[in-house]
């Protein structure tokens, strides 16, 4: 299995685990995210796949990350909100493991590209998986920390 056929099955794996972590949560909010990192994974799976059958591939803009932002600002003063948690912070931890390698294969993927619209493609699917970890990587902080309570945007990821 070459590197794009790896990144093409890492993509569609996340996809299921995200709905099963979504419907675990026990929070709305935090279920809706991961919808939003599902819907996310299914781009990026059509766009390896459309790359696989040799079609010329744009990736449009993702709006997770402002999505998130509104849902884990709420989140982050309602501390009631996350009582009603479920799910297991270990998967949580293994989403970031995924996303974090895969960061590493696109950017790799995107070294190899022979064409410029194809090292974009695999440099903004590794720029939306970056994405994806932080927004795992606060969602854990929040739940370990019982909503520390926040105003505005203190603490809740940005993309840069």
């Amino acid at each position: 299995m070459n590197s794009r056929d790896v990144a093409f099955h890492k993509e569609g794996d996340r996809r299921g685990y995200y709905q099963r972590c979504g419907a675990e949560a026990g929070i709305p909010g935090l279920s809706r995210i991961f919808d939003m990192l599902s819907e996310d994974e299914v781009r990026h799976a059509k766009a390896l796949q459309a790359l696989q059958d040799g079609l010329q591939v744009e990736l449009p803009h993702s709006a997770t990350l402002d999505g998130a932002k509104t849902i884990l600002r709420r989140l982050s003063v309602q501390e009631a909100a996350l009582s009603g948690f479920n799910g297991d912070l270990n998967c949580y931890g293994s989403a970031m493991d995924f996303e974090a390698a895969n960061v590493r294969l696109c950017g790799q993927l995107a070294r190899e590209a022979v064409h410029d619209w194809e090292k974009e493609l695999f440099l903004k699917i590794a720029a939306e998986d970056e994405i994806h970890f932080t927004l795992l990587e606060y969602i854990c902080d929040l739940l370990k920390a019982g909503s520390p309570a926040r105003g505005g945007d203190a603490g809740v990821p940005d993309a840069n």
